[in-house]
This record gives C-alpha cells, structure tokens and sequence, in this order.
C-alpha cells in the first residue's frame, strides 16, 4: 500500500477542488461574456451620434455682402472653422439636435452700388472642393479613429472586467481552496490532537493498570511475607509447645519415675511389712486354727442358706459360720461388705450396657478379723477387662471386711458377685 505524504494529499485534494469548480466557472464565463457583448451592442446603439452633413450656401452679393467683396468669403470660412472647433466638443457631448439656420440678415438700404467684383473662377471652385472633401476626410477619419478608440477602449474595459472577474473567481477559487486546506489541516491537527489525546489516554490507562498490578503485586508480596512470618511465627509458637510439652512430659515422667520409685520402694517396704505381718497372721492363724480346730468339729452340722447370686452378695464356707449368721444377719453383713467395696468401683458405664451382660464373681480368703489373706481370685470374668480390674482393685480397697455383729464369727471364704448396672443403683 502507497502511503502518500501531506503535500501530495494536498495537491490531490486541490486538483479535485479544480475539477468541482472547472464547469461552475465555464457557465459562469460565459454569461459574463454575453452579458458584456448585449452591454456594448446597446452602448453603441443608443451612443451613435448622427452623421453630419455640412452643406455650401451661395447667396448673391447684394444679400450677403452688397458691394463689400470680403463679405461672402469671411463669413463662410469664420462659420467653418466655427464648426471644426465644435466638433470635437459634440462628438465628445451628448448628441444635440441639428442647430436651426441662422436667420439671414435684413437687407440693408443698398448703398452707393460699387463695382461688381468678380466670380470665383474655376480653380477657385476646384480648390475649395478639394479643400472641403479633404476636410470631410478628415473628420471621417478622425470619427472613425474615435469609434475605434471607443471600440478599443470598450474592449479593453470588457476584457478587464472579464479579467477582473476572472480573477475575482480565482481569489475566490484560491481562497476556497485555502479555506479547504486550512480546514483540511484543522481537521488533520484535531485528529492528530484527538490520536494524541487517546495516545495519552491510553498511555494513563497502560500507566495505571502497570501501576494497579505493581500495587497487587506489592500487597501480594505483602501478604505472602505476612503469611510466611505467620507460619513462622506459629511453627515457633509451636516448636516451643512442642519443647514445653517435652519438657513437661519429661518433668512428668521423671515426676512419675520418681513417684514409681517411691511408689515402688513404698510398695517394697509394705509388701516386706505385709509379709512379716502374713507371717505373723498365718502364725496367728495357726494358732487360732489348731485352738479352734476341736470346736469347729462340733459345728459341721450346722448348716447355713446359700447367698443370692446378685451383685456384692457373698457366699461362705458353711463350716466358718455360726449358725446364728443366717436370715436378716447374714443381709445384714451383705449389705455391710457392699457398701464397703462399691464405692471404690471407678468406671463409666455406657447408657446400652445391660443388666447381666457383664458379671465378675471373686473368690475371697478371709481371717477372723476380716482382713483379706493374698489378692482376691477372678472366679468368673465378666468380658470387660477394665471392668474386672476396677472391682479387685475395690476390693482390695475393702481391707479388712466389715465384721458381722457381735458373736457372729468371721467366714473362712467367701464369693462375691459384680454387675456394673447394679452397682450404679
């Protein structure tokens, strides 16, 4: 594609200007012409001014002059040369109308008669002539010369208000084509304006949205650093709970180790004293054993009811009991030895558990005074180990049993039976 530069733009647009206006100023030539040439036909028609025609009067001697020969021959050359100075002024006036004849002078009273003079001769007459028609020559030469001049003159008018005109028309042709051009360079300059305002404009928006994404950017720099030192922050809020957490599990465990040791020692230092204090039972047990050996030989007829099997109630060797331990006695110390040991169950029951589905029976051996001998024997487990450990541990809680009421002997061993659902009652 040909880019055109402004200057030919230009030219283009002036030559299509002169094109437009070509025809316009043809017609226009045109008119102007004929309206020139009907002026000038009607100039010289109504501006002709009359041909005239010098004539020749002869009068007799007597009528113009009388005896005086000069009186014919002054009058008529003073009277021609009268009309050769007028006529340049008539040519140049307005047309007048043919001046009437001078009037003939009144006859004078004829004077003393004088001599007749003598004609013109022959040569005079042909001299005058030739005189005269050289002079009429003349004048039509001089009226034509003048007729020409004014034929000249209009001409040179017409073709000065032709040229005039045409001039006129090519000012106006050329102010038209200036006006087009500076219009054309307005409207080039308000688009070029109008290219630069959207140039700027879009350089504002380019600028801006650059400027929106830096700012993003920015906040999103931001917020990553902040995200970055929040996590940083909570992993070391973190790493320091997890070394409190260490430290306090290891402050517990060594707490713990400690409490174990002691426990441990404690435990030692008790199960020694418990074991001097078995032996010094079983050595007491013996004693008592073979001191009641013969009355317990007297006693094996005595019978005794056998317990309910229900939670806590006990069951013992009929041989261990006084036959007065029946009835509401034995209820008595049921109830005695339940209200010891069921306090000491610790464990949540779930709401679904049902009464019997879990049951743990122990085997208990006994002293006289109802201290318990070893630890108690897991007869029948109930299924839920947790269970089973939360009674024995109950149980050993329960140490010694209570006593049956006075002369009730204690029994030798004894049975009892758990049930979770019955112990919350």
């Amino acid at each position: 594609m040909i880019k055109l530069t402004e200057e030919e733009i230009t030219r283009e647009r002036f030559r299509r200007e002169d094109r437009k206006d070509s025809l316009p100023a043809a017609i226009l030539s045109v008119a102007v012409h004929g309206a020139l040439f009907a002026g000038l036909f009607t100039v010289f028609q109504w501006n002709t001014a009359p041909e005239t025609v010098y004539a020749e009067l002869w009068a007799p001697e007597d009528v113009s002059g009388g005896t005086d020969p000069s009186g014919v021959a002054e009058k008529v050359p003073e009277e021609t040369g009268r009309d050769e100075a007028d006529a340049p002024e008539k040519k140049a006036a307005e047309p007048e109308p043919e001046p009437e004849p001078r009037p003939e002078p009144k006859p004078e009273p004829e004077p003393a008669a004088p001599p007749e003079p003598a004609g013109p001769t022959p040569e005079e007459l042909a001299a005058e002539q030739a005189r005269e028609a050289a002079r009429l020559e003349e004048e039509q030469i001089a009226r034509q010369a003048r007729e020409e001049m004014e034929a000249r003159r209009a001409e040179e008018e017409r073709i000065a208000q032709e040229r005039a005109r045409a001039e006129e028309i090519e000012r106006m042709r050329q102010e038209a084509i200036e006006a087009e051009r500076r219009r054309a360079q307005e409207e080039e300059k308000r688009l070029e304006e109008e290219r630069l305002a959207q140039e700027r404009l879009a350089e504002a928006a380019r600028k801006a949205e650059e400027a929106k994404k830096a700012e993003e950017a920015r906040r999103a720099e931001e917020a990553r650093i902040a995200e970055e030192q929040r996590k940083a922050e909570e992993a070391r809020i973190a790493e320091e709970k997890r070394q409190a957490a260490e430290a306090e599990a290891r402050r517990i465990a060594e707490e713990l180790r400690v409490a174990e040791e002691k426990r441990q020692a404690e435990e030692a230092a008790r199960k020694a004293a418990a074991e001097k204090k078995a032996r010094e039972e079983a050595e007491e047990r013996r004693r008592v054993a073979q001191r009641f050996r013969e009355q317990e030989l007297a006693r094996l007829s005595a019978k005794v009811d056998p317990n309910a099997q229900r939670s806590g109630t006990t069951t013992g060797d009929r041989r261990n009991f006084r036959r007065s331990l029946t009835g509401s006695a034995l209820a008595t110390w049921s109830n005695q030895v339940r209200s010891c040991i069921r306090p000491n169950i610790t464990i949540d029951v779930p709401a679904t558990t049902r009464p019997g589905q879990y049951r743990a029976v122990y085997s208990l051996q006994l002293l006289p005074t109802g201290e318990q001998v070893g630890t108690p024997k897991l007869v029948t487990p109930s299924g839920w180990p947790a269970y089973d450990a939360a009674v024995a541990r109950a149980i050993r809680r329960c140490n010694p049993l209570p006593r049956p009421g006075a002369g009730e002997d204690m029994p030798r061993e004894i049975s009892l039976s758990f049930d979770p659902v019955e112990d919350k009652q």
